[in-house]
């Protein structure tokens, strides 16, 4: 897909783009040869091994022998010589594994659990070998489609940028894993690791969705539009105004939000429904429940329009139960019984609409519906039912939205569309601060106050210093900067320097962590990051200075900590002062 408003690629040299969508139940390759003086063409992947027919998406899935190595990925767990293979090897099916790399602070659907991962695997080494399956098949594409395919690949690919979707939810940490699992398959190697870049899927699905041209007559001007993706583990909602046209030009005009309450759990709600209805009857044992389910996520799930229809699901055989409602093996599924299954997701749908529609005076006409469980007739029809009585209008891009996600990142890291977001959390660090008589919060904790070694004052430790505050629209490039000081000994050899980085959820943040007398920190805190630096430079044009009992010397070393949120990943750095200008220390950012 070139895109005729795309600017030629201005480099000097052809680059490779590759962008990668691993969702929870299916995943989609998209690739970019950048070539100087061209417009930009987006291809897709739409051959991958053992696929009967040519097809955009393949499942996210993994078959393991029974010492845990991968035997199978993708299209070929849907092959029936492999499946039979599988069983007779006793092979283990790995699926969903992506909601296990999910935030602590996102909560999955009451009552509902994930599938545990295989053996002693962890959702890294999954993922791992997933993109390693990944970026065999794109190597495969490339070299069997263009007439010099194999030396276009072995040329570009060691230079080549990758661009990975995340849900909105995911923070750095699970972008910290992902990036390592991408090493892990070689597609980047350690030393090009800042070559890997993450984008939104939501993010990616509205510049796909613009693309597209079915929302042509909403690009005006200031106006709001919401992008709702309804994928396969998340629902993820996020509001954009639109600032420019030719160059379009996008800026986050609410926070994202981000709900575990996708597709697979309207079919793990069939799961647990179904055990229920077959309980004690011929049909309750492990390879008949795994059918029935397969059968309903393949059908039923996908068909359901509204709660006066009924819906059947297939079992083994033929026999008729009429007290079970099973008639020549197909089982009756009232259209209420139905509906109850997709209630969870189509409240987190409704519920993080009705944020995003209306923030700070700005309503939104329209809303975009793409991903998925979009598809479903009958979320569909809830959701235009529902946006009626509010005067919005929906709409559900047609084309092949399979590939929306990973052509949409090719067009985040090209085009470089949004050039502000608004943050979801507070961001800062905890700090210590001289004891405050006229406090009450400090008094309430005098008992904890202790002398500083060097200043020889009363201090207080586990408070709270915020750098960015929640709800701040953040430019893409704007650095959100605090100053602090570190006491370091006169004769110290080491001048390594570590600041967590925390975010705050609630809604205003506390002036300490922890509450009196206690050393966890409160609900609402969670580490995202770690910033290191080496503080050696800033150290040495420091004054020094004597502690008041006149037997150690020491420096007060004043930094900056600086955050940059503009983009989807978190940047921190730390800088000194230097004369009227700024020197920026060799700083890393390290996730837990």
């Amino acid at each position: 897909m070139a895109d005729a408003t795309r600017k030629p690629y201005d480099g000097l040299a052809k680059r490779l783009v590759i962008s990668i969508d691993v969702g929870t139940t299916y995943s989609a390759a998209s690739f970019c040869i950048l070539q100087p003086g061209k417009v930009p063409k987006f291809e897709e992947v739409l051959r991958w091994a053992r696929q009967v027919t040519p097809d955009g998406k393949v499942p996210s899935v993994v078959y393991y022998d029974s010492n845990g190595n991968p035997k199978a990925f993708g299209a070929e767990t849907d092959n029936d010589d492999m499946l039979l293979e599988a069983e007779m090897q006793q092979w283990t099916r790995a699926e969903w594994w992506k909601m296990h790399l999910r935030p602590s602070h996102l909560p999955l659907v009451k009552d509902l659990v994930l599938k545990p991962l295989t053996g002693t695997l962890t959702a890294d080494d999954i993922f791992s070998h997933y993109l390693g399956y990944v970026k065999e098949q794109l190597q495969e594409y490339i070299s069997t489609v263009y007439a010099d395919g194999p030396m276009l690949w072995t040329s570009l690919y060691s230079s080549l940028s990758l661009v990975l979707t995340t849900p909105n939810g995911w923070e750095g940490r699970q972008q910290g894993r992902m990036r390592q699992a991408a090493i892990n398959a070689d597609l980047v190697d350690a030393g090009g690791s800042n070559r890997v870049r993450f984008v939104t899927e939501a993010e990616a699905a509205i510049l796909y969705s613009i693309e597209s041209g079915c929302i042509g007559s909403w690009l005006v001007p200031d106006a709001n539009l919401v992008l709702c993706d309804c994928g396969g583990g998340t629902i993820d909602i996020i509001r954009y105004q639109i600032q420019k046209i030719g160059p379009l030009r996008l800026q986050e005009s609410a926070a994202s939000r981000c709900y575990l309450a996708g597709a697979v759990f309207v079919t793990q709600a069939f799961d647990a429904y179904i055990r229920v209805r077959l309980k004690d009857s011929q049909w309750d044992n492990p390879e008949s429940i795994a059918q029935a389910v397969k059968h309903f996520d393949r059908n039923a799930k996908k068909i359901f329009a509204d709660p006066s229809d009924v819906s059947w699901v297939q079992l083994d055989g033929f026999k008729s139960v009429a007290e079970l409602g099973v008639l020549r093996g197909r089982l009756r599924i009232p259209g209420e019984d139905m509906a109850s299954l997709f209630a969870a997701s189509l409240k987190a749908i409704k519920e993080g609409l009705e944020i995003a529609i209306d923030n700070q005076g700005q309503v939104t006409d329209n809303v975009i519906l793409v991903g998925g469980l979009a598809s479903s007739p009958y979320i569909y029809s809830e959701i235009s039912r529902w946006a009626r009585s509010y005067g919005i209008s929906v709409s559900r891009p047609d084309g092949p939205m399979t590939k929306a996600v990973a052509n949409g990142a090719l067009a985040w890291h090209i085009d470089d569309v949004v050039t502000a977001r608004v943050s979801k959390n507070y961001y800062g660090i905890e700090i210590i601060t001289p004891y405050d008589h006229a406090d009450p919060a400090h008094v309430e904790r005098a008992a904890e106050a202790y002398i500083s070694y060097y200043k020889g004052t009363l201090e207080h430790k586990n408070l709270w210093s915020t750098i960015l505050t929640k709800g701040h629209a953040v430019a893409s490039t704007k650095e959100f900067v605090q100053t602090y000081h570190a006491y370091i000994d006169n004769n110290a050899l080491n001048f390594q320097r570590s600041y967590a980085i925390y975010a705050y959820r609630g809604s205003v943040p506390p002036k300490f962590m922890t509450l009196p007398g206690q050393t966890d920190y409160m609900r609402g805190f969670d580490k995202i990051c770690t910033v290191n630096a080496d503080l050696r430079t800033p150290f040495m044009s420091s004054p020094k200075r004597r502690s008041p009992h006149g037997s150690t010397w020491y420096r007060e070393v004043s930094f900056d900590i600086c955050l940059i949120m503009g983009g989807t990943e978190l940047s921190a750095r730390i800088r000194w002062q230097v004369g009227t200008g700024y020197h920026y220390g060799p700083a890393t950012v390290a996730y837990d």
